[in-house]
């Protein structure tokens, strides 16, 4: 009985939401362009469609097949739709799985992706920097986009908050073997680290056949700061990849393809019976994978050369004759197995999905499509800097489809030539751009200095005494502890390099306590790396005048008013939009002070705006911290202190499992405190943000 209870309340639960939803349709259609159309019926829409122009006779169906589909309805050009999903199957065309109003009901069905296309959700006549601020662009992204939007008027650009610290982010991608440069490259382009370079023979570690090492760190923040790509062409790293019969057509392959090996090619493309040109082929791949043919072919190129140089389209590698691996796949070195056979060893495998093996041509072409579509562009990774810098899947940093740093700058300028300039102005094209935490606030640049690169030490030591832990080359942090007789020391240092020079060696006197010691080894090529040494200088050991002790200070106490979680330190019950003074006016204390600082610990002024992740701090009479709760303010879940449609963006995020909320964000998600971040949440949301009432703090 009781379960049957459960099941009753849970179908209760879910009609009372529905009827929510559907009383409150008419108010959030309006609230914001950007987000598209918000129609309470299509809450997990993903996008809204249209039938293109010229289109008449298109059938409705119920199921995603022309055989086994009745036929709901018969539409035109003038027929709109939600859509909730993208559904590929065996046949030619992928589907759309839509919702729409019919005989005066919400009804749901298929419609062919072929002649339809997803609509843009942002509108030329809105105010452009309120829109790059609901989207969360930090300042250092805006002028470039500001100039892109007088180019582009039509152009949408998305934040994509990754939710991931930029240093973390860097860490990672500088894993040996993750993120290579050719090995002709400016010596500052080329990494140094341990197990990259040979400092005898004076030669880069090679990572892949073909001469290619692994980048330095400084060229990967390079490459990774998406504010130096904010501009045409580089601004097609961020461009949507999917497939969009509107947009894309053979003409435009044939740009992008013309004076390649690609171009008026006598190379068998036959594929089920019919003959193709690489332009028509690419075409087909593209509506049978849902990625874009033009990204099919810039990549294509990539792997291959403008010549088609590529061994692994030559069909003549020994042992794999008549084998073909157009898009590179599987073609990474391993042991004393070159890239090239691997690859040939992935293209010769039988995998019926991706129409291994690859005995043809086209079924390279088409098949390696269809895995790029599967195993990237529809998982997310739905631009090329994704591809490259997997920041976004479940398990980040190991999905990758190209190893070269560079490779999403160079395929960027392709992409941009597939358009013409009529239609590059004429068309929304949408561009994903990600935000990290923490970025610098200068936008890194590109280093540019060659010759020597020997920026480590080969030897520092200090006269007299032994540094923690023993000197390598490697290992840049070290400290040391001297006597209080001990007021200065002497630092030798030496180079690894007879070019190079070095700073911050010789002597340094020392003040009682921690003095912190910098030495720098700049290297030929531009490239600098830094030691730090910590050397702490005893107190003396005797004082003939010792301090009276100070009395122990009285223990402190206080009353906020508000709610208090002494469990997790939390602090609730501050109301949407109270600032720091108002809430400091509440706080009664006894032997003890408060105040209210942000996440970055800066102390707030009276009248700034209490956020989710401030923190309420109580010292004691003698300044050491007594207690610190961190706020939560329900509804504010980025934390900026304010409740709007960013906040929904981020619950939805964390519904659909593309961004986890953690914390306190996480707490200031779950509006009715059920212990659940649900659709509940949301309506919550969106009725505060129309004044219908007030979320409940």
């Amino acid at each position: 009985m009781n379960k049957d209870k459960k099941i009753l309340f849970s179908w209760k639960r879910i009609i009372a939401v529905f009827m929510l939803f559907t009383m409150l349709a008419a108010s959030i259609a309006g609230v914001s362009q950007y987000f598209g159309p918000v129609a309470v019926r299509a809450e997990n829409a993903v996008a809204t469609g249209h039938v293109n122009s010229g289109v008449s006779g298109l059938r409705v169906r119920t199921q995603p097949d022309t055989q086994t589909g009745q036929i709901i309805t018969v539409v035109d050009d003038s027929f709109t739709f939600d859509i909730y999903e993208t559904v590929y199957t065996s046949d030619t065309y992928y589907w759309y799985k839509i919702g729409f109003d019919y005989n005066g009901s919400y009804t749901y069905g298929y419609i062919s992706g072929e002649y339809t296309s997803k609509d843009n959700s942002y509108s030329e006549d809105m105010d452009f920097e309120s829109y790059l601020n609901e989207q969360g662009f930090p300042d250092s992204y805006k002028d470039g986009l500001r100039q892109l939007h007088a180019d582009y008027p039509k152009w949408v650009f998305v934040a994509d908050h990754v939710g991931k610290d930029w240093n973390e982010v860097i860490d990672n991608e500088n894993v040996i073997g993750r993120s290579l440069i050719y090995g002709s490259a400016k010596s500052s382009w080329k990494s140094v680290e341990s197990g990259c370079y040979n400092w005898n023979s004076g030669e880069w570690t090679e990572m892949d056949s073909g001469g290619w090492v692994q980048a330095s760190r400084e060229l990967i923040e390079y490459t990774m700061d998406p504010r130096n790509f904010l501009s045409n062409p580089y601004i097609f790293m961020f461009e949507s990849l999917a497939y969009d019969s509107s947009l894309q057509n053979e003409s435009g392959v044939e740009q992008i393809i013309s004076g390649t090996f690609m171009e008026n090619s006598s190379h068998d493309l036959s594929f089920e019976g019919n003959d193709y040109t690489y332009a028509s082929g690419l075409m087909l791949a593209g509506r049978q994978s849902g990625v874009s043919p033009y990204h099919l072919a810039t990549r294509i190129l990539q792997e291959q050369g403008n010549t088609g140089y590529g061994s692994c389209i030559s069909g003549n590698v020994a042992g794999y004759r008549g084998y073909y691996n157009y898009y590179n796949q599987g073609a990474v070195k391993s042991g004393n197995i070159s890239a090239v056979v691997n690859g040939m060893i992935y293209a010769s495998r039988s995998d019926s999905d991706s129409l291994r093996p690859w005995n043809t041509r086209m079924k390279s072409i088409v098949g390696g499509a269809k895995m790029i579509g599967s195993s990237y562009i529809n998982r997310g990774q739905s631009t090329i800097y994704y591809e490259k810098f997997d920041v976004v899947s479940s398990s980040p940093y190991w999905h990758q489809y190209m190893t070269n740093v560079m490779a999403p700058r160079s395929e960027s300028q392709k992409a941009a030539n597939a358009y013409s300039d009529s239609t590059k102005y004429n068309t929304g094209l949408v561009f994903t751009i990600p935000v990290y935490d923490n970025m610098p606030q200068e936008t890194c640049t590109a280093p540019d200095g060659d010759g020597d690169p020997g920026n480590l030490l080969s030897d520092m030591y200090v006269d007299g005494h032994s540094i923690t832990p023993s000197f390598k080359k490697y290992t840049q942090d070290y400290s040391l502890i001297v006597d209080n007789n001990v007021d200065r020391i002497n630092i030798n240092a030496s180079a690894i390099s007879g070019s190079s020079w070095v700073d911050g060696a010789g002597e340094h006197r020392l003040n009682v306590g921690e003095n912190n010691i910098e030495v720098t080894v700049h290297a030929e090529n531009g490239s600098d790396r830094t030691y730090y040494l910590t050397v702490v200088r005893k107190e003396p050991s005797e004082n003939p005048n010792p301090p009276s002790p100070d009395p122990a200070p009285e223990n402190p106490s206080f009353d906020t008013g508000y709610n208090l979680d002494s469990d997790n330190m939390y602090i609730s019950g501050v109301k949407a939009g109270d600032n720091a003074g108002t809430v400091l006016g509440n706080v009664r204390t006894q032997n003890a002070t408060a105040y209210i600082c942000n996440r970055n610990g800066d102390r707030k002024g009276d009248g700034d705006i209490i956020a989710t992740g401030d923190h309420l701090v109580i010292n004691d009479n003698s300044g050491n911290e007594y207690a610190s709760y961190t706020f939560i303010v329900y509804g504010d879940i980025n934390g900026d202190g304010e409740i709007d449609l960013i906040d929904i963006v981020k619950i939805k995020r964390h519904i659909l499992e593309l961004s986890q909320l953690k914390g306190e964000f996480l707490r200031a998600a779950d509006i009715n405190r059920d212990g659940e971040i649900d659709l509940i949440d949301i309506v919550a949301v969106k009725r505060h943000i129309l004044g219908m009432k007030e979320i409940t703090q």
